[in-house]
């Protein structure tokens, strides 16, 4: 049977179309509230993050760097420990957040300080007032970049890669602070666990 050119005209321009739908279907992003929760519907289980702070505490402020693990399956969790000196003295502080409690570890006490948890971490990229950003390339691939608020109210950004929803980075601002993780490895079998109750200061 012959096929006049029109015919064969019409055919490929609904081709086309077909193909221009699936194409868009294919790009379209999800809403920011939609972003946030990817990383715990995602496969990730642990993941390692380097850190980069600013802290300004009591009128003092200081520059940090360090580095940390986040659990996010079976339940949450998170370490990290930021070293930095200040008038040449060499300082470092822990923190894990477990549980509902979060541990501190400080150069002015020997002991863990607990209280309950209300620390912009990076363990969740949960968050309210979600706006998207926009799509950032960066060094472990293409992702969707959001800013929230946390529970507390603490503005935050997190960026999630399209692939698999994984959390590629996170950034918070406090009253003059600032907190930058960036995620470099996934799933490699991380822990947290909280501190002896006897290291615990009661």
């Amino acid at each position: 049977m012959k096929t006049t050119p029109r015919a064969t005209l019409a055919v490929a321009i609904l081709t086309l179309a077909a193909c221009g739908a699936t194409a868009n279907e294919a790009t379209k992003v999800p809403t920011a509230s939609e972003i946030l929760n990817k990383p715990d519907q995602a496969s990730v289980k642990d993941a390692h993050f380097t850190l980069v702070a600013h802290i300004v505490s009591s009128g003092i402020a200081f520059d940090a760097t360090g580095d940390g693990i986040i659990v996010v399956k079976p339940a949450p969790a998170s370490k990290f420990t930021m070293s930095t000196t200040v008038a040449g003295q060499p300082l470092k502080f822990v923190e894990i957040i477990i549980g509902g409690n979060e541990y501190d570890l400080t150069p002015d006490n020997p002991r863990w300080t607990v209280k309950a948890s209300t620390s912009s971490n990076p363990s969740s990229f949960k968050g309210t007032d979600a706006v998207y950003l926009g799509e950032d390339a960066l060094p472990l691939g293409k992702a969707w970049h959001v800013k929230a608020k946390d529970a507390n109210g603490t503005p935050f950004e997190a960026w999630v890669r399209e692939t698999d929803g994984y959390p590629l980075k996170y950034a918070s601002t406090a009253q003059g602070s600032t907190f930058t993780a960036t995620f470099d490895k996934f799933n490699t079998g991380q822990t947290v666990a909280a501190p002896p109750p006897s290291d615990v200061q009661s």
